[in-house]
């Protein structure tokens, strides 16, 4: 009953808030929002409901509570970031559907794990060159059985196999760090850019290449510590991989010779690639998004049937969800509000306020979702730019990023829960490491800030 109970409460705590008087220097529309706001909060938090219903929900209640016309509300979810993360979404399912994602990691991790310590290697720089390209929850899905199936091979023990777990550590954290390479490794960067245009009304974003630009220097020196971690607190307790290597060998054989729609899929692949980062601001990268798929049809390379089950429908229902709360609260004046008395008068200089904001969004990914870290964080944020004197676009950056380092808990992401529904890692295992790459990312990310980005000019 404990489910039924949480819900009780929450919705309980609600009501009763929102039949109170809010503060006096807050309009009742902007007090009816941070109610509102709570609640989402804390239903994303405990995850009691799918994250997408949380957002649907929101969505429903803004109008219904007389905060705003619903034909306003509604016109927040069809904004571009939705229809880019679906577009990625249909665009990793096809590679998915037709096999060409699992030859390729199958034939990386035959061909480069000659060794422990190689395969390690290998399965670890796969996740994260990958997720630099694909959404890296469709990654560690695409990888998750070919993992288990090298254990199983290996005959290696659930929950006693040092080995064992380093592979699936080195699964989940190579897909988290690749991810943050690019805007196509997951909906965070999509969903924060259009909150970011939205709040600034356009003059404030963040372009394809400029986000890698920015982020570079981090991933490379949060992958080659990662791969430090996993050397040492996971060194392989394992010699011989042959039967490992036999596996692959005949996974590989049985999938014979790429096909003419393997071949149809990745050459459109590295055609929007192309697009994407050569003509993404000049033509959208959601419109780029929306014709590569549509030409994977006209092709005939997919069909729906194929990609339908690959397809994340909850996290693009989530997404836009949570743009529209945080358009409500950034128009309604909740966002301000709500940020003065979380930064004003506690913090008097921008980079110390950017440090917090960075430590908030660590932390708070630790107990949800990364993505729903944004919908909660970014508003509030940006509605302090002007206070702090600082940039919208870098106060984005500082949310964005840390917000990836979901490397504590299984909620954070589905790289990690999928790494931890293995059953050869304990949470225990999960928390002392994921908090040691946490540090350790805060700690270069600290850096960036203070003197990469101020060195390319990004203030």
């Amino acid at each position: 009953m404990r489910r039924g109970i949480l819900l009780a409460v929450f919705f309980a705590v609600f009501f009763v808030l929102l039949s109170m008087d809010g503060p006096d220097d807050l309009a009742p529309e902007a007090y009816k929002v941070l109610c509102l706001f709570f609640l989402c909060v804390s239903l994303w938090s405990t995850n009691l409901i799918p994250l997408s219903i949380t957002s649907l929900m929101a969505i429903a209640a803004v109008p219904l509570m007389g905060i705003m016309d619903a034909s306003q509300v509604y016109s927040f979810f069809g904004n571009k970031a939705v229809f880019f993360i679906l577009g990625v979404f249909i665009l990793s399912a096809a590679m998915i559907a037709c096999g060409l994602s699992a030859r390729l990691s199958v034939w990386v991790l035959e061909n480069w794990g000659d060794s422990p310590a190689r395969l390690l290697t290998a399965v670890y720089l796969f996740g994260a060159v990958s997720s630099c390209f694909m959404s890296e929850h469709a990654v560690a899905a695409m990888m998750f059985p070919i993992v288990m199936e090298i254990v199983s091979a290996l005959n290696l023990k659930e929950g006693q196999s040092v080995y064992g777990k380093g592979l699936f550590f080195a699964l989940a954290w190579g897909c988290i760090i690749g991810g943050a390479t690019t805007v196509l490794g997951g909906g965070r960067v999509p969903l924060a850019v259009e909150i970011l245009e939205k709040t600034t009304g356009g003059s404030g974003t963040i372009s394809i290449l400029e986000y890698t630009q920015l982020s570079f220097p981090l991933v490379v020196v949060l992958l080659a510590c990662g791969w430090v971690v996993l050397r040492v607190m996971f060194p392989p307790d394992v010699v011989d991989i042959d039967l490992a290597r036999q596996a692959l060998h005949k996974k590989s054989q049985s999938m014979g010779r790429a096909s003419f729609q393997e071949k149809g899929v990745a050459g459109m692949m590295l055609a929007t690639l192309l697009f994407w980062f050569g003509f993404g601001e000049a033509l959208g990268i959601a419109n780029i998004a929306l014709v590569s798929i549509t030409m994977l049809f006209v092709l005939n390379l997919i069909d729906w049937k194929m990609v339908e089950k690959h397809v994340n429908w909850s996290v693009i229902l989530m997404y836009g969800g949570a743009i529209c709360l945080g358009e409500v609260m950034a128009e309604s004046g909740a966002a301000l509000w709500l940020a003065k008395q979380v930064f004003a008068g506690s913090i008097q200089s921008a980079p110390i306020f950017l440090l917090v904001v960075a430590v908030l969004s660590t932390v708070v990914t630790t107990f949800m979702s990364n993505s729903a870290v944004i919908a909660v964080l970014l508003p509030p944020t940006l509605s302090m730019c002007d206070t702090y004197g600082i940039g919208p676009s870098l106060a984005a950056m500082a949310v964005i990023l840390p917000s990836n380092f979901a490397f504590i808990l299984p909620i954070a992401t589905p790289a990690s829960a999928l790494a931890y529904s293995s059953r050869f890692i304990t949470i225990g295992e999960m928390i002392r490491s994921g908090t040691l790459l946490s540090l350790i990312g805060m700690a270069v990310f600290g850096v960036v800030l203070f003197t990469y980005w101020p060195m390319i000019g990004f203030n």
